[in-house]
């Protein structure tokens, strides 16, 4: 009994219970598909909650955590993962919009350049009153005058020192003899002689010395050349491990499209109920909104206008005439046509956003308008309000129609500037400003968040990119695409 009682003791200062096995079996081996999947959903559903909640780090965690699981649990390309893919991309594109708004947030009260800021320390003298005006002046008269006369006795005492030494100098001077003479100019002939012999071998030390300089830099040079080849190689390979958080919500958006387009055009879509399919269209259009936003916080603005093109097109088919989902797409596409310097699409496009968002309001007026889905479980949701919500979005809208003209008349007027320096005249027409501008001239700059670009070629199946794509990541890591980009953002995000 003794020694048990001891072995018990010795168990319980350890942190052990007595009563526990040694050999059992860790929690995660325990685990069983069912529970793994409830952890995925669980992950999910709270991801979804930071993300109302606008605690983006948390539900970037979260989200993560849930693809990691879902892929695991169902397989990469799983119908069930692809919520969790559009979900973790939105968010991760949340996150990069808040590093890039604490960038510029870092510079704000930093006066630019042309700016009037008043860091003089002088006071400014249009703002001295008369009395001060005239003691100042007092002072400076005071002050000249005795720096006058402090100048008067310098040149007095200077005047009598330079007699003084001129008298002294006179007295000390002798002639020399013709003997003396000669030998000085026996001295000066060798010392020329002298002196030629060593410049010319100064000027040959000094050519050899250009040449082994001349060998040594082009040496540096090809060195240096070396090294910067390196350095930017090294540079890409870190890039390519360590991608933005634009780079991976772009990824994950992907395959958010890749899987919702395979359950609506593969070979199982006969299988889907109609409820089912209208809800997969929705969020395959969300999906495609979402890559828009992504292309135009990074400045692509040809795959912005794609994206948002397609989702244009599928939503009219799918969706009632005054939907506010349409407005928005068309308002969006509308930005990126006016970045892409297609100033006339942009209007077209922002004014046909106002056109449904009128007809919204008709419809709101006479109790026709079509059910909203953002707003059914929202019991404080009324006609009323929702009318004064999109009333007040109309002139935001009319706004924006006003600033891509504005961009318009600009880059009509700097391409006519352009072509008066180049000699060609100074004729221009509104249309070529709206074409041959693009190349010439930039428009005012979007949010500056990242530097990277975005490049994919237009392919004419989606599924078949992102399998490419998914093959290419696979080959590069030896693991599966999404785990290992959900690695990088977990990792960039902590």
């Amino acid at each position: 009994m003794a020694a048990t009682d001891l072995e018990n003791q010795t168990q319980a200062q350890s942190g052990k219970s007595p009563n526990t096995a040694e050999a059992s079996p860790s929690k995660k081996n325990d685990e069983t598909p069912v529970d793994q999947k409830a952890q995925a959903l669980m992950a999910l559903s709270t991801g979804k909650r930071h993300m109302l909640c606008q605690d983006i780090p948390a539900a970037v965690e979260s989200l993560g955590e849930a693809c990691e699981l879902m892929s695991v649990e169902f397989g990469e390309k799983a119908p069930e993962c692809a919520e969790a893919y559009f979900y973790y991309g939105k968010a991760l594109l949340e996150m990069a919009r808040l590093e890039s708004g604490v960038l510029g947030n870092a510079l704000d009260g930093v006066p630019e350049e042309g700016d009037d800021a008043n860091d003089s320390q002088v006071e400014d003298p249009e703002k001295v009153t008369e009395e001060e005006r005239t003691e100042v002046e007092g002072k400076v008269g005071e002050a000249m005058e005795e720096n006058y006369d402090e100048c008067e006795n310098a040149k007095i005492l200077s005047k009598k020192d330079s007699k003084v030494t001129t008298n002294g100098d006179t007295n000390g001077v002798h002639d020399k003899d013709g003997e003396s003479e000669k030998s000085e100019e026996d001295e000066e002939m060798e010392g020329d002689e002298s002196q030629e012999e060593e410049g010319a071998a100064g000027e040959a030390n000094a050519d050899g010395l250009k040449e082994a300089e001349a060998e040594k830099s082009e040496t540096d040079s090809v060195e240096g050349e070396k090294k910067e080849g390196e350095d930017a190689a090294a540079q890409e390979v870190e890039d390519e491990d360590d991608p933005s958080n634009l780079q991976l919500a772009w990824e994950m958006l992907e395959l958010a499209k890749m899987v919702f387009t395979e359950q609506l055009e593969g070979e199982k879509k006969g299988s889907i109920t109609p409820e089912v399919k209208t809800t997969i269209e929705k969020k395959l259009c969300e999906t495609f909104l979402t890559l828009g936003e992504v292309s135009l916080e990074n400045e692509n603005y040809v795959q912005a206008v794609e994206d948002l093109s397609l989702c244009l097109d599928r939503q009219k088919a799918s969706l009632p005439s005054d939907s506010r989902s349409i407005a928005e797409t068309h308002y969006q596409l509308g930005v990126a046509l006016g970045f892409h310097m297609k100033f006339e699409e942009a209007v077209v496009s922002l004014e046909a956003a106002i056109a449904v968002l009128e007809a919204r309001i008709t419809n709101l007026k006479s109790k026709t308008e079509s059910p909203d889905e953002t707003k059914k479980d929202n019991i404080f949701h009324t006609r009323e309000k929702e009318i004064a919500e999109i009333e007040s979005l109309i002139p935001e809208i009319k706004e924006k129609i006003t600033d891509t003209n504005e961009m318009k008349d600009e880059s009509v007027r700097k391409v006519a500037e352009m072509k008066e320096q180049i000699g060609f005249g100074s004729s221009s027409s509104s249309g070529a400003g709206s074409s041959s501008s693009s190349s010439t001239v930039k428009p005012i700059s979007a949010k500056p968040i990242s530097s990277i670009s975005i490049k994919r070629k237009a392919e004419s199946d989606p599924t078949e990119v992102a399998v490419k794509k998914a093959a290419i990541s696979t080959s590069k890591t030896g693991s599966d695409p999404v785990g290992s980009a959900i690695e990088r953002a977990k990792k960039s995000s902590t």
